[in-house]
Protein backbone atom coordinates (compact mmCIF):
# COMPACT_ATOMS: atom_id res chain seq x y z
CA UNK A 1 0.00 0.00 0.00
CA UNK A 2 1.05 3.46 -0.49
CA UNK A 3 -0.31 6.59 0.88
CA UNK A 4 -0.86 9.25 -1.63
CA UNK A 5 -1.02 13.21 -1.30
CA UNK A 6 -2.71 14.59 -4.47
CA UNK A 7 -2.21 18.09 -5.75
CA UNK A 8 -4.41 18.91 -8.79
CA UNK A 9 -6.00 22.52 -9.87
CA UNK A 10 -9.10 23.00 -9.13
CA UNK A 11 -11.88 22.74 -12.01
CA UNK A 12 -9.32 20.74 -14.12
CA UNK A 13 -10.06 17.63 -15.84
CA UNK A 14 -6.68 16.56 -16.21
CA UNK A 15 -5.90 15.71 -12.11
CA UNK A 16 -9.25 14.70 -11.29
CA UNK A 17 -9.75 11.91 -14.38
CA UNK A 18 -6.58 10.38 -12.66
CA UNK A 19 -7.80 10.28 -9.08
CA UNK A 20 -11.36 8.85 -9.95
CA UNK A 21 -9.09 6.09 -12.01
CA UNK A 22 -6.58 4.94 -8.85
CA UNK A 23 -9.74 4.64 -6.80
CA UNK A 24 -12.27 3.41 -10.06
CA UNK A 25 -9.46 0.18 -10.66
CA UNK A 26 -9.56 -0.53 -6.81
CA UNK A 27 -7.39 1.86 -5.24
CA UNK A 28 -9.36 4.27 -3.25
CA UNK A 29 -7.17 3.23 0.34
CA UNK A 30 -4.46 4.82 -1.30
CA UNK A 31 -5.80 8.04 -1.65
CA UNK A 32 -5.15 9.96 2.18
CA UNK A 33 -5.54 13.56 0.65
CA UNK A 34 -6.41 15.84 -2.08
CA UNK A 35 -5.60 19.74 -2.63
CA UNK A 36 -7.29 21.80 -4.64
CA UNK A 37 -5.32 24.66 -5.97
CA UNK A 38 -7.34 27.65 -7.24
CA UNK A 39 -4.90 30.60 -7.53
CA UNK A 40 -1.29 30.72 -8.85
CA UNK A 41 1.00 32.89 -7.32
CA UNK A 42 3.51 34.78 -9.63
CA UNK A 43 7.36 33.76 -10.00
CA UNK A 44 8.15 36.63 -8.40
CA UNK A 45 6.81 35.44 -5.05
CA UNK A 46 8.12 32.35 -4.91
CA UNK A 47 11.87 33.02 -6.09
CA UNK A 48 13.37 34.17 -2.36
CA UNK A 49 11.03 32.68 0.01
CA UNK A 50 7.81 30.58 0.15
CA UNK A 51 4.84 32.30 1.94
CA UNK A 52 2.54 29.75 4.20
CA UNK A 53 -0.24 31.15 2.63
CA UNK A 54 0.16 29.15 -0.26
CA UNK A 55 0.87 25.91 0.66
CA UNK A 56 -1.96 23.41 1.27
CA UNK A 57 -3.03 24.56 5.37
CA UNK A 58 -3.65 20.47 6.12
CA UNK A 59 -1.10 18.41 4.64
CA UNK A 60 -1.30 15.14 5.65
CA UNK A 61 1.40 12.33 6.52
CA UNK A 62 2.35 10.48 3.07
CA UNK A 63 4.36 8.47 1.30
CA UNK A 64 4.50 9.74 -2.19
CA UNK A 65 3.34 12.84 -3.04
CA UNK A 66 1.56 13.24 -6.86
CA UNK A 67 1.65 16.37 -8.80
CA UNK A 68 -1.26 16.53 -11.28
CA UNK A 69 -1.07 19.15 -13.74
CA UNK A 70 0.08 22.56 -11.64
CA UNK A 71 1.67 25.09 -13.56
CA UNK A 72 5.45 25.96 -12.73
CA UNK A 73 5.08 27.91 -10.41
CA UNK A 74 2.77 26.22 -8.18
CA UNK A 75 5.39 23.14 -9.04
CA UNK A 76 7.89 25.05 -7.11
CA UNK A 77 6.03 24.32 -4.20
CA UNK A 78 6.49 20.31 -3.87
CA UNK A 79 9.82 20.25 -2.16
CA UNK A 80 8.24 22.16 0.64
CA UNK A 81 5.01 20.11 0.31
CA UNK A 82 6.94 16.61 0.57
CA UNK A 83 8.99 17.49 3.65
CA UNK A 84 5.91 18.76 5.48
CA UNK A 85 4.01 15.75 4.35
CA UNK A 86 7.23 13.50 5.55
CA UNK A 87 6.77 11.95 2.03
CA UNK A 88 9.04 9.66 1.24
CA UNK A 89 8.81 9.97 -2.63
CA UNK A 90 7.24 12.38 -5.33
CA UNK A 91 6.11 12.15 -8.88
CA UNK A 92 5.49 15.33 -11.07
CA UNK A 93 3.39 14.39 -14.33
CA UNK A 94 5.13 16.32 -17.08
CA UNK A 95 2.02 16.13 -19.82
CA UNK A 96 2.63 19.70 -21.04
CA UNK A 97 6.24 21.10 -21.44
CA UNK A 98 4.84 23.98 -19.57
CA UNK A 99 3.96 22.29 -16.65
CA UNK A 100 7.69 21.43 -15.58
CA UNK A 101 10.41 23.04 -18.27
CA UNK A 102 14.05 21.48 -18.09
CA UNK A 103 15.42 23.92 -15.38
CA UNK A 104 12.97 24.05 -12.79
CA UNK A 105 13.07 20.39 -12.85
CA UNK A 106 16.62 20.80 -12.41
CA UNK A 107 16.41 22.53 -9.56
CA UNK A 108 13.31 20.65 -7.71
CA UNK A 109 15.07 17.61 -8.10
CA UNK A 110 18.23 19.73 -6.16
CA UNK A 111 16.07 20.45 -3.14
CA UNK A 112 14.34 16.89 -3.44
CA UNK A 113 17.70 15.25 -2.99
CA UNK A 114 18.46 17.44 -0.61
CA UNK A 115 15.86 16.22 1.32
CA UNK A 116 16.54 12.62 0.83
CA UNK A 117 13.38 12.12 -1.18
CA UNK A 118 13.47 10.57 -4.34
CA UNK A 119 11.85 11.84 -7.50
CA UNK A 120 10.36 10.88 -10.78
CA UNK A 121 9.37 13.34 -13.46
CA UNK A 122 7.65 10.91 -16.39
CA UNK A 123 7.34 12.73 -19.43
CA UNK A 124 4.18 11.24 -20.37
CA UNK A 125 2.77 10.07 -16.64
CA UNK A 126 1.68 7.06 -18.83
CA UNK A 127 5.34 6.12 -19.36
CA UNK A 128 6.24 6.22 -15.91
CA UNK A 129 8.95 3.07 -15.20
CA UNK A 130 9.85 1.18 -11.81
CA UNK A 131 12.56 2.60 -10.19
CA UNK A 132 14.49 2.23 -7.05
CA UNK A 133 12.46 3.46 -4.66
CA UNK A 134 9.72 1.43 -3.13
CA UNK A 135 6.74 3.90 -3.16
CA UNK A 136 6.93 4.83 -7.07
CA UNK A 137 6.84 1.22 -7.43
CA UNK A 138 4.00 0.28 -5.53
CA UNK A 139 2.08 2.66 -7.74
CA UNK A 140 3.72 1.76 -11.20
CA UNK A 141 3.22 -2.00 -10.19
CA UNK A 142 -0.04 -0.80 -11.87
CA UNK A 143 -0.26 2.87 -12.98
CA UNK A 144 2.47 4.17 -16.23
CA UNK A 145 3.93 2.26 -18.42
CA UNK A 146 1.12 0.33 -20.36
CA UNK A 147 1.38 -3.87 -19.98
CA UNK A 148 -0.86 -6.04 -21.39
CA UNK A 149 -1.77 -9.56 -22.11
CA UNK A 150 -3.62 -10.01 -25.51
CA UNK A 151 -5.32 -13.11 -26.70
CA UNK A 152 -5.38 -13.88 -30.46
CA UNK A 153 -7.47 -16.42 -31.82
CA UNK A 154 -7.59 -16.74 -35.87
CA UNK A 155 -6.08 -13.03 -36.27
CA UNK A 156 -8.31 -11.74 -33.68
CA UNK A 157 -7.83 -9.90 -30.76
CA UNK A 158 -10.48 -12.31 -28.48
CA UNK A 159 -9.29 -10.73 -25.16
CA UNK A 160 -7.45 -8.02 -23.60
CA UNK A 161 -6.17 -7.68 -20.30
CA UNK A 162 -4.22 -4.98 -18.34
CA UNK A 163 -1.94 -5.52 -16.39
CA UNK A 164 -0.62 -2.29 -16.38
CA UNK A 165 -2.49 0.76 -17.49
CA UNK A 166 -2.25 4.59 -17.70
CA UNK A 167 -3.07 6.35 -14.53
CA UNK A 168 -5.56 8.40 -16.59
CA UNK A 169 -7.73 5.39 -17.82
CA UNK A 170 -7.03 5.31 -21.15
CA UNK A 171 -5.24 1.93 -21.22
CA UNK A 172 -8.61 0.26 -20.15
CA UNK A 173 -10.90 2.13 -23.02
CA UNK A 174 -8.29 1.61 -25.53
CA UNK A 175 -8.16 -2.50 -24.76
CA UNK A 176 -12.27 -2.45 -24.51
CA UNK A 177 -11.51 -1.13 -28.39
CA UNK A 178 -9.44 -4.01 -29.58
CA UNK A 179 -11.74 -6.71 -29.15
CA UNK A 180 -12.93 -7.93 -32.72
CA UNK A 181 -9.61 -6.28 -34.21
CA UNK A 182 -7.65 -8.27 -37.02
CA UNK A 183 -4.29 -8.30 -36.49
CA UNK A 184 -3.47 -7.52 -39.70
CA UNK A 185 -2.66 -5.52 -41.90
CA UNK A 186 -0.81 -3.27 -38.97
CA UNK A 187 -1.18 0.02 -39.81
CA UNK A 188 -4.94 -0.57 -39.75
CA UNK A 189 -4.67 -1.57 -36.09
CA UNK A 190 -2.36 1.51 -35.20
CA UNK A 191 -4.97 3.83 -36.85
CA UNK A 192 -7.91 2.20 -34.58
CA UNK A 193 -5.28 2.10 -31.37
CA UNK A 194 -4.65 6.09 -32.42
CA UNK A 195 -8.48 6.44 -32.82
CA UNK A 196 -9.59 5.17 -29.27
CA UNK A 197 -6.97 7.00 -27.62
CA UNK A 198 -7.74 10.28 -29.12
CA UNK A 199 -11.51 9.75 -28.40
CA UNK A 200 -11.54 9.30 -24.70
CA UNK A 201 -9.66 11.59 -25.29
CA UNK A 202 -5.91 11.79 -24.32
CA UNK A 203 -5.24 15.43 -22.59
CA UNK A 204 -1.48 15.62 -23.10
CA UNK A 205 -0.23 18.41 -25.00
CA UNK A 206 -0.41 18.82 -28.63
CA UNK A 207 2.49 21.45 -28.02
CA UNK A 208 5.69 20.45 -29.97
CA UNK A 209 7.77 19.58 -26.89
CA UNK A 210 11.94 20.55 -27.70
CA UNK A 211 13.21 17.76 -25.30
CA UNK A 212 10.93 14.82 -27.64
CA UNK A 213 10.97 16.30 -30.83
CA UNK A 214 7.59 15.53 -31.13
CA UNK A 215 4.31 16.17 -28.82
CA UNK A 216 3.83 14.65 -25.67
CA UNK A 217 0.16 13.36 -26.93
CA UNK A 218 2.15 11.23 -29.82
CA UNK A 219 4.46 10.13 -27.50
CA UNK A 220 1.53 8.62 -25.03
CA UNK A 221 0.13 7.16 -28.39
CA UNK A 222 3.27 5.67 -29.06
CA UNK A 223 3.90 4.10 -25.85
CA UNK A 224 0.19 2.24 -25.91
CA UNK A 225 1.16 1.05 -29.39
CA UNK A 226 4.46 -0.70 -28.07
CA UNK A 227 2.45 -2.01 -25.61
CA UNK A 228 0.31 -3.80 -28.26
CA UNK A 229 3.36 -4.72 -30.24
CA UNK A 230 5.40 -5.96 -27.20
CA UNK A 231 2.10 -8.36 -25.92
CA UNK A 232 1.11 -9.87 -29.89
CA UNK A 233 4.89 -10.92 -29.80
Amino acid sequence: MVRIFALIMRDDEYGRRIIENICYRGFPHWIWGIHEFSQVPSLETLLDDIPSTYLPSNIPKCDLVLSLGLPQELQMLIPSIAKRSHAKAVVVAVDDPRWAPPGLRRQIADELEDLGIAYAFPKPLCGLMKTSNKYIDDFAEYFGKAELKIEVREGIIKHVKVIRGAPCGSTWYIAEKLIGSSIEPRETLWERIARAHHTYPCLASMEMDQELGDTILHKAQYLIRRAVEESLK
